[in-house]
């Protein structure tokens, strides 16, 4: 009897530790208790619970284990195992932790559990029946409306999944994770107005929230608001000063508004607080001009020596090392940290260059002249109304920025930079139809007014980055030269450039650059060659079927000739010549690109031939190239 009231006692003290907040006592005071009582059940059950709480999982799984295998019926152990096998990815041995204790007793915690574990096992219909059963007992059960709204999303059931995610904010105004989750669905949905309300709506009930701040200033970069999303990113940081995220950002928003040393003051600032902090140097390496101190390279160098450096970082530090030797004309030196920061990028990417031939061929096949004229038939010429796109295609590092830039000079002309919904049309296209057909093939059974709406589509999502009082804007994203006879098809009215650079300059300069995202082909520098052969011979396809469509404007070219290239880049789009286009580093609009600091300077040679200095490395690179190479 006494022994029981003593276990009793200890328990009662652990759990009061815990409610109090005092993790590391309760455990102090389990493990006091389980040295006198080793085979208490409740107390090794409650330890198991703790070591879980404190993340220390295979302590937990080995007490946890132990506790079910002194008391088979008791559930909540069971229930902690379950909650363990989720978070270490283990849903199918969840599943069986979980259906124990259910079995034991149906706690609605544990029934979430499981309908959670059977979710991630591909049973989406099971796990909303036993949502189903909860929500009938407790209607306003948000974890389980959460989780049915996650099972809506991922079947696309996107009207649900909205209807159930309103439903949490609207129950549970105090619920965080409630305004996040409905954001990042407005977010997928390109609905990036929509998203920056909730987050504000959420700042509003819970201002003290310093990540909240942060994602609204994060969507806030996404939509071309960078003056707001730096107060957004300030206001973060007034909260919790050594936010990283949020400095980073903030020194991203000071860089795109060209406010170049407080952007250097927020990157070092970053460095600073967390040494290892890759993307940090590698985007003070990337600023024009930036000149490392020789302490900063020891540090970086001495970084790179450390084994335990994660993998994003390190491969950051090598780009920014590398930079930092480039501008010490180090060449052979930086060659090899470029070589070492690709080859590790390029493990943690998925690209197929022969699924990029493969593309290239359907579109080839699929986009021939008959087909183009015949889907042009119905579509008006250049309908004058409204706000044009004017697309700037190419390979990266080929000229887009400088191009925009002069046109955004322009009075009747917004500079929007990289939008992603060409590319998002076209899976959304391939995704609608039935019968296994996708873009480009399924062109062939649509008509003029079909790709019109696409178009319209276009220009609805396009909306978000730029007001309505500018004649045109401009969309830089690179990989839409793969889709210049849908653009012509879907925006009859669109202006198309072809940004093109001497295919060494191009490829190195996409070698020589750490992407935020995307622009997979170019961490491999032979599949980088091929990609850069991919893209002329689909141009060339494009200017075969479309004469006269696309006007190519050579990066040397603009160099040499900067007022020559202005007027004619300036008549293609039927504007009228404006001697700020000429001034376009003057202009005060922000700039959202790797060549930030490059399009804010005049015009300058240096980066022409720049591939001479790796020339030694670069053979078989030339052996790929040598059919486009001047």
């Amino acid at each position: 009897m006494a022994t029981g009231a003593s276990a009793r006692q200890a328990f009662d003290n652990a759990f009061s530790l815990i409610t109090a907040g005092r993790i590391e006592d309760a455990e102090k005071s389990c493990r006091d208790a389980l040295g006198r009582l080793p085979e208490d059940v409740n107390l090794l059950g409650l330890l198991g619970a703790i070591l879980l709480k404190r993340g220390r999982i295979d302590e937990a799984e080995s007490v946890l284990l132990r506790t079910v295998a002194l008391e088979p019926a008791f559930a909540k152990p069971h229930e902690d195992l379950g909650t363990l096998y989720l978070q270490r990815n283990k849903p199918e041995e969840a599943v069986t932790s979980f259906e124990t204790a259910v079995k034991l007793d149906r706690q609605p915690s544990a029934l979430l559990g499981l309908a959670t574990a059977l979710s991630r096992c591909g049973q989406s219909k099971r796990a909303e029946k036993i949502c189903g059963e909860i929500l009938s007992k407790d209607s306003q059960n948000i974890r389980a409306l959460r989780l049915l709204a996650t099972i809506a999303s991922d079947h696309e059931r996107h009207t649900a999944a909205e209807g159930l995610l309103r439903r949490i904010v609207e129950l549970a105004p105090d619920f965080q994770p409630g305004y996040g989750d409905l954001a990042a669905f407005l977010m997928e949905r390109s609905r990036f107005h929509e998203a920056v309300a909730v987050f504000e709506k959420a700042i509003e009930l819970r201002p003290d929230q310093a990540g909240l701040h942060q994602r609204l200033a994060d969507t806030l970069a996404i939509i071309n608001r960078p003056q707001a999303a730096l107060g957004g990113y300030e206001r973060c940081l007034a909260l919790e000063p050594g936010n990283l995220p949020a400095l980073l950002g903030r020194g991203h928003m000071q860089r795109i508004l060209g406010q170049r040393d407080a952007a250097i003051s927020s990157y070092v600032e970053c460095t600073r607080l967390q040494p290892a902090a890759g993307e940090a140097w590698w985007n003070l390496a990337s600023i024009r001009g930036y000149r490392f101190a020789n302490a900063d390279k020891q540090q970086m160098k001495s970084l790179l020596d450390v084994a335990e450096l994660d993998e994003p970082s390190r491969i950051a530090l090598n780009f920014a090392f590398a930079r930092a030797c480039e501008a010490d004309n180090d060449f052979e030196t930086a060659w090899k940290h470029y070589v070492q920061g690709n080859a590790a990028k390029r493990r943690t990417v998925k690209y197929d260059p022969v699924e990029t031939a493969a593309q290239n061929d359907t579109r080839i096949k699929v986009f021939t002249h008959d087909l183009l004229q015949r889907l042009t038939a119905g579509a008006a010429a250049r309908p004058a109304a409204g706000t044009s796109p004017v697309f700037i295609v190419g390979m990266p590092r080929s000229g887009s920025t400088l191009i925009e830039q002069i046109l955004a000079s322009h009075s009747q002309v917004e500079g929007c930079g990289e939008l992603p919904y060409v590319p998002m049309l076209t899976a959304m296209l391939g995704d609608k139809e039935a019968g296994g057909e996708r873009y480009p093939e399924i062109l062939a059974r649509l008509k003029p007014e079909d790709l019109l709406q696409l178009g319209r589509d276009y220009l609805h999502h396009s909306a978000a980055h730029h007001n309505d009082s500018s004649k045109f804007f401009t969309d830089k994203m690179p990989v839409n030269f793969q889709h210049v006879g849908l653009i012509h098809l879907m925006l009859p009215q669109a202006i198309i450039i072809d940004a093109r650079r001497n295919a060494l300059d191009a490829c190195i300069g996409s070698f020589r650059q750490l992407f935020a995202q995307g622009k997979n082909q170019s961490y491999d520098l032979m599949e980088l060659g091929e990609y850069y052969l991919e893209y002329r011979r689909l141009m060339d396809h494009w200017n075969a079927v479309l004469p006269g469509r696309v006007l190519t404007v050579q990066y040397e070219n603009t160099v040499q000739d900067l007022e020559g290239e202005v007027r004619r880049l300036l008549e293609h789009c039927g504007l009228s010549f404006e001697e700020a286009c000429l001034h376009f580093h003057t202009s005060q609009r922000s700039v959202n690109t790797a060549s930030a600091e490059q399009v804010r300077q005049p015009v300058y040679s240096d980066a022409v031939g720049f591939w001479k200095n790796y020339e030694t490395h670069l053979a078989e690179l030339k052996r790929i190239l040598e059919p486009v190479l001047l």
